[in-house]
């Protein structure tokens, strides 16, 4: 295990056990996480795959799948799916992510903040998973999963929702309701 991966995973796990308390450490967190998103685009495979062996998307997705309101709705959540869409940059981040157990699930959880932002990145990840072979069914189940965790009726009512919306903040957001369709 490389010490840098590890000091990463380190971090990670950190972020889990405290939720940021002032607009300094949010921004701070965030740069730690660019910073990371970064180096999964630019590094080396190997770097990637130390940091999948290092626990690394399993702590990425501990961090989405812990987040109080308040980080759900800042930038760490954003910047956080930028780091998963960045290990989906080759096919051993994204046979990862299929692997995992709950992480399609946890990604499709994120369809639940008011961050359009973060909305647009689930719904990114969620569509290129689509097309790898077995990501279509994944992510089938994990829009059952939001219904359950989201108590929406029907399997796509958010996203069919956020589409007819006309009003507040929806109603210019086209990145949003193209990411939808």
């Amino acid at each position: 295990m490389c010490r840098s991966c590890l000091w990463i995973v380190i971090t990670l796990t950190l972020f889990q056990l405290q939720f940021p308390t002032s607009d300094e450490e949010v921004h701070q967190r965030v740069r730690s996480l660019d910073s990371l998103q970064i180096a999964l685009r630019t590094q080396p495979h190997s770097f990637v795959s130390r940091f999948l062996e290092s626990s690394g998307l399993t702590c990425l997705l501990n961090l989405l799948a812990g987040m109080d309101w308040d980080t759900a709705q800042s930038a760490i959540h954003t910047a956080a799916l930028g780091c998963v869409k960045a290990i989906m940059n080759n096919s051993t981040g994204r046979a990862h992510v299929l692997a995992h157990v709950t992480g399609v699930n946890t990604i499709s959880q994120s369809l639940g903040s008011e961050n359009i932002k973060a909305k647009v990145a689930a719904l990114e990840i969620l569509g290129a998973l689509c097309l790898v072979p077995g990501g279509h069914k994944k992510v089938l189940e994990a829009m059952l999963h939001y219904q359950s965790f989201a108590s929406e009726r029907t399997r796509f009512q958010g996203i069919i929702n956020d589409l007819d919306r006309s009003l507040g903040k929806y109603r210019d957001d086209v990145s949003l309701k193209v990411s939808r369709v």
